[in-house]
């Protein structure tokens, strides 16, 4: 069954386009899953299918970003990755509607800025083309991708970049952001409670709560686990084995000539017509004539240069790959000898003329050098199909023996191996692995059968059955009585202090003063004339309090309590408010004017898609949206 699934595999490229910032996308290989028979969509749009493999594996990757977060919610997670796959093809469609087009410069430009394919910082055609193909596209699929991740980025910047704010908004985002507000505040503190808590109200609260003291359903499993790695081990290899992958693979130890090149460039007027491309000619070569009397290339090209950027560097281009550069203009700078001026040299930007300054020549990593990367790879290619056939021979025999993973374990000389109990939410070594945890809480595993094989990237498949299984079950009273005694205490304590800080907001608002209300409890006022929105001598808690409040009267100040994070409670009294500044200094200005434009962008842009998904033609299985 696996190797009929490596034979009908195929990748494919999702990209994470992040709204607010450029393009960046993550390159993911998908695995298709396919069974017999025609595969239902979880989601159409339009007249595109959306399948449950890739929400899943949508899903997979929003969970690994979530690694060392707090528990997640896998439903809600699962729908929030099939809604945002529905949401990015919605843009896509509308789109292409726009008849929006992307050149093939800025596709190949920024397929060469792909850290995926360079090495060294450089663009590695020979990196490119084994990568992509590894996915099991052409080089022209994958450009047909990237043409249409950009064309989706292009659309949304197109919207975004709209966005804008007013000087009144900016004005106003100041005179909050920069507010005072006089406040004086008694804290009133949370004391511990002593009250002895009777066994009747013990219970009482434990069979009211009894949910919360459960001890989770555990189970612990048995597993065969097929290796790559340990497979790859088990390959003897020889030295003439390892020479001959070298030189089957020398370009990729090989990095490219490279040359540091100076140009001067002559643009054309696309609408002049064959008169402008006459001029420039002319021009590029009475500028070729002053270098060739001996004038500074430089200093010409500051002057002469219609390449605003690489002119304030006399023309400097640092240095340049093959690849890199445009056919014409590569041809030709790889054709000079160092310090040799070019003839005027035609691009689609206009007429260059191209200087070499420094060469730097082609560089093939010894044997020796790459002796052990070429063992692990030599070694790993040649486990690759051993890998896959113990793959489906696991699959074959764990689904033939369903009660035994005897068999399986015998045919391919593995151990079984075991885990201690684990629950649904959290398990140690490969428990700790969400898929199998999936697995071993199946319908399947728990009525005493083999699991289904669980392949745990591509490198390791698992096949796994119930070993040991202990249902949810009630904490004895007696384990956590403790527990719930601390709770009532602190519930008695928290009651007692919001009492008291209730009864001297009520004295307060009656307009007993402050300083008698301290005085009789014992308690001290605490003043902050200029209280601030990032004050950190004040707890957050009373700051977000006293800012929520409405503005006082001077007549009539304004009188509140708030909880404070440790339990405490302020009684606060709100006196004066006094407005910020309405403008910053110029950085602060700009700085805050762009965090409200991309506010501002991100709610509109949000908005307007919104307004899409429910005009667009979408279908949603009901399963999925459960």
């Amino acid at each position: 069954m696996l190797q009929a699934i490596r034979d009908r595999a195929q990748g494919i490229f999702a990209w994470v386009m992040l709204i607010l910032v450029g393009v960046p996308f993550a390159l993911w290989g998908i695995q298709n899953y396919l069974d017999s028979g025609k595969e239902q969509p979880l989601a159409v749009v339009g007249d595109r299918d959306i399948f449950e493999r890739e929400v899943n594996q949508a899903y997979q990757q929003s969970l690994a970003n979530l690694v060392g977060l707090a528990e997640v919610d896998e439903k809600q997670l699962k729908q929030e990755a099939l809604e945002k796959l529905i949401r990015d093809e919605i843009i896509a469609q509308n789109a292409e509607a726009k008849n929006l087009a992307v050149s093939d410069n800025a596709v190949r430009e920024f397929i060469q800025t792909l850290p995926y394919f360079q090495t060294e910082g450089r663009f590695d055609k020979e990196k490119y083309n084994v990568m992509v193909s590894s996915q099991g596209l052409s080089s022209a699929q994958f450009v047909a991708q990237v043409r249409r991740a950009l064309l989706m980025e292009q659309y949304q910047r197109g919207l975004l970049d709209s966005a804008f704010v007013t000087s009144n908004q900016l004005a106003a985002l100041f005179r909050l952001k920069n507010q005072e507000r006089a406040v004086e505040y008694l804290k009133v503190p949370l004391k511990a409670s002593t009250r002895v808590i009777s066994d009747a109200e013990i219970e009482d609260y434990y069979r009211k709560n009894l949910s919360a003291y459960k001890n989770p359903e555990r189970v612990s499993i048995e597993y065969i686990a097929v290796r790559l790695e340990d497979i790859a081990k088990q390959i003897q290899v020889t030295e003439e084995d390892l020479r001959n992958l070298y030189e089957e693979q020398k370009a990729s130890f090989t990095s490219e000539e490279r040359r540091k090149v100076s140009h001067i460039l002559v643009t054309v007027d696309s609408e002049g017509g064959e008169t402008a491309e006459q001029a420039a000619l002319a021009k590029i070569n009475q500028i070729r004539e002053r270098l060739a009397k001996g004038e500074d290339f430089a200093k010409v090209a500051k002057e002469m240069s219609d390449d605003s950027v690489s002119a304030q560097n006399g023309g400097d281009l640092g240095f340049i790959t093959k690849g890199a550069m445009e056919q014409n203009f590569a041809d030709a700078a790889f054709a000079l000898k160092q310090g040799e001026l070019s003839e005027p040299v035609k691009t689609s930007f206009g007429y260059h003329l191209i200087r070499v300054t420094e060469l730097s020549p082609a560089k093939i990593k010894p044997f020796e050098e790459v002796k052990d990367e070429l063992l692990n790879t030599f070694q790993r290619n040649a486990a690759e199909n051993k890998f896959y056939e113990q793959g489906q021979t696991l699959t074959e025999l764990s689904y033939e023996h369903p009660d035994s993973l005897e068999p399986a374990a015998k045919a391919l000389n593995l151990k079984i191996e075991r885990t201690d109990f684990f629950t649904r939410e959290a398990g140690d070594g490969i428990a700790a692995e969400p898929a199998i945890r999936e697995a071993a809480f199946s319908e399947d595993v728990l009525n005493g059968r083999n699991s289904d094989p669980v392949e745990l990237g591509s490198d390791l498949a698992v096949v796994l059955r119930m070993k040991g299984h202990e249902p949810a079950s009630d904490k004895p009273l007696a384990d956590v009585k403790d527990e719930i005694i601390a709770k009532l205490r602190a519930e008695d304590a928290r009651q007692d202090v919001r009492k008291e800080a209730e009864e001297l907001l009520r004295q307060a608002q009656e307009g007993v003063p402050f300083s008698d209300l301290a005085k009789k409890h014992g308690i001290q006022i605490s003043k902050e004339p200029n209280l601030r929105r990032d004050a950190k001598n004040v707890s957050p808690a009373l700051t977000n309090a006293v800012f929520k409040a409405e503005r006082p009267s001077p007549e009539r100040p304004v009188i509140s309590t708030a909880e404070l994070e440790n339990g405490d409670y302020a009684v606060f009294k709100l006196t004066a408010v006094k407005d910020g500044a309405a403008q910053g200094d110029p950085k602060e200005a700009d700085a805050a004017q762009q965090f409200l434009i991309k506010n501002t962008a991100q709610r509109e842009f949000s908005s307007f898609v919104a307004q899409l998904r429910e005009s667009a033609d979408v279908y949603v299985r009901a399963e999925a949206e459960n």
